[in-house]
């Protein structure tokens, strides 16, 4: 049985109920993972920020922060599965940032992005941390899945993705080009991670807004 959650509250609750029961000193990681434009940082926030309530020390780690080079990323020869492998330097995420942050809690580092469409340095100085949430596109790897001790799968369509895409700030591209990177690239990519890995399958567990889901069950 999968549960599917429509609230960030519930999933929160179960969370903390894994926090507690553990017995491993070990930092919990939970991966909150969808498609591109799904909604996942919406909800990362709210989940941390209801556990840091609770007296947790929480650390969010964003996909996003790890993405490939320009030339790599949105190199117009790529292919959906290319833009799947090499879109993110999620590798380097786990061994640099994500395996010590969870064995020792701990941790001092930096992350250069200078060759991005957006150049940017991202600093990490996170101490004694109980929870570490990872929300990108592609967690749900099968090579990445015993990394984490929780998953849920942010379900959400690609006309709704790609609205909240167009509305983010810091999307610099045109409508029209940002169009044509989403269904040339994005959405298949997607489609292929889906294909491929079946996310949804591997996940622990179902997000569905409220909205478009206002009697959340459990299903098989």
């Amino acid at each position: 049985m999968k549960t599917v959650f429509n609230s960030a509250v519930q999933i929160t609750s179960v969370i903390k109920d894994l926090q507690n029961k553990r017995e491993s000193t070990k930092a919990l990681v939970v991966a909150i993972s969808g498609i591109e434009g799904g909604g996942k940082q919406a909800l990362t926030k709210k989940i941390a920020s209801a556990l840091k309530l609770e007296g947790l020390n929480v650390a969010i780690i964003h996909g996003d922060d790890w993405e490939a080079p320009k030339s790599v990323r949105f190199n117009v020869m790529s292919s959906p599965e290319e833009y799947y492998l090499h879109a993110y330097r999620f590798d380097e995420m786990v061994e640099q940032l994500i395996l010590p942050l969870k064995l020792f809690g701990s941790i001092k580092t930096s992350v250069t992005l200078d060759d991005v469409m957006i150049p940017r340095t991202v600093n990490y100085d996170l101490e004694d941390i109980d929870i570490i949430i990872i929300e990108g596109v592609y967690l749900l790897q099968e090579s990445y899945l015993d990394l984490y001790d929780f998953t849920c799968w942010v379900d959400s369509d690609f006309d709704a993705a790609f609205k909240r895409l167009s509305e983010q700030n810091n999307v610099e591209q045109s409508q029209e080009a940002l169009l044509n990177i989403f269904e040339l690239l994005i959405k298949p990519a997607g489609q292929y991670h889906i294909y491929t890995d079946n996310p949804q399958g591997h996940a622990d567990s179902i997000y569905i807004e409220e909205e478009t889901n206002e009697t959340a069950q459990h299903s098989a």
